[in-house]
């Protein structure tokens, strides 16, 4: 039975994108088998030899729901990341009267989905229910934030404008108010400015969507530097809310531009140790 639903699915996959329903290079294959909830479980189905391409795969929910996914396996390994969500900074920025902004102007502790069945980068967001599950699956250890990937072409990719936190030093699901909180981040780089392993503010709340204010940095935590020409007037936000923002930071260079939330995980296999403490 399930074999026969991965076929119809993969119909009509393949349908939508030949309509223009799935769009911006969205593509890819489904795959057979167990119930994968998240990329990095699908990527178990292969040889460790073999890399999928990146593209469109189907996952399946805790309550065995199908939903179709982006699935990163090329740009960071040995990470392997799931699509989330994505957003152009005029649909993500916190005044923006666009139809549908409100969605991206919310933490993930809220249901909120916005073209949940046709994985895109100008305007995406899976609901809560299938975040959750792929946050909770056994492998899913990280979430991380990209700009343009839809863009991309070269893999692996550099990390200039990109944050990589652990679930369980930030769990991103859960928290849906600090302002700021300081929490302990992999990997951060804004601008070419990079912090490793260090505590940093980041600001969220039931009205707007988490976001890491770079200017406001040297006020909080470890008050770490990223030069810029602005301070607090404006300021600049990072990967959301664009309530002030840089044109020199990928995710903000112009009003198209998109900012990427990524759930995942290191790709660990039984063959051989992985150190992914790559950056």
């Amino acid at each position: 039975m399930q074999h026969y639903i991965v076929k119809l699915t993969l119909a009509i996959i393949t349908l939508s994108i030949a309509l223009g329903i799935i769009t911006d290079g969205v593509q890819g294959e489904i795959t057979d088998g167990l119930s994968p909830r998240s990329c990095l479980e699908i990527r178990y189905s292969y040889a460790p030899n073999v890399t999928p391409k990146n593209g469109l795969y189907a996952i399946f929910t805790k309550d065995n729901q199908m939903q179709p996914a982006y699935c990163d396996f090329q740009s960071d390994p040995p990470f392997v990341w799931t699509l989330v969500e994505s957003f152009t900074r005029q649909l993500g920025r916190y005044t923006s009267k666009l139809p549908g902004a409100i969605n991206f102007r919310k933490p993930y502790y809220y249901n909120a989905p916005y073209n949940e069945c046709s994985p895109q980068f100008k305007a995406y967001r899976l609901g809560k229910a299938t975040m959750t599950s792929i946050a909770d699956a056994p492998r899913t250890t990280h979430w991380r934030a990209t700009c343009n990937f839809g863009n991309k072409t070269s893999f692996p990719m550099n990390h200039r404008d990109y944050m990589r936190a652990s679930m369980c030093r930030y769990n991103i699901m859960k928290i849906y108010s600090a302002g700021p909180g300081c929490y302990f981040i992999d990997y951060v780089n804004v601008r070419g400015y990079t912090c490793r392993k260090c505590q940093l503010p980041i600001f969220v709340s039931p009205s707007y969507h988490m976001t890491f204010i770079s200017s406001r940095a040297t006020d909080y935590c470890q008050r770490w530097v990223f030069p810029s020409p602005y301070h607090t007037s404006p300021q600049e936000c990072n990967f959301g809310l664009f309530n002030g923002y840089n044109t020199k930071h990928e995710c903000s260079a112009t009003k198209l531009s998109t900012t990427n939330y990524w759930f995942g995980g290191v790709y660990q296999p039984a063959t051989k140790l992985v150190n992914y403490h790559l950056l």
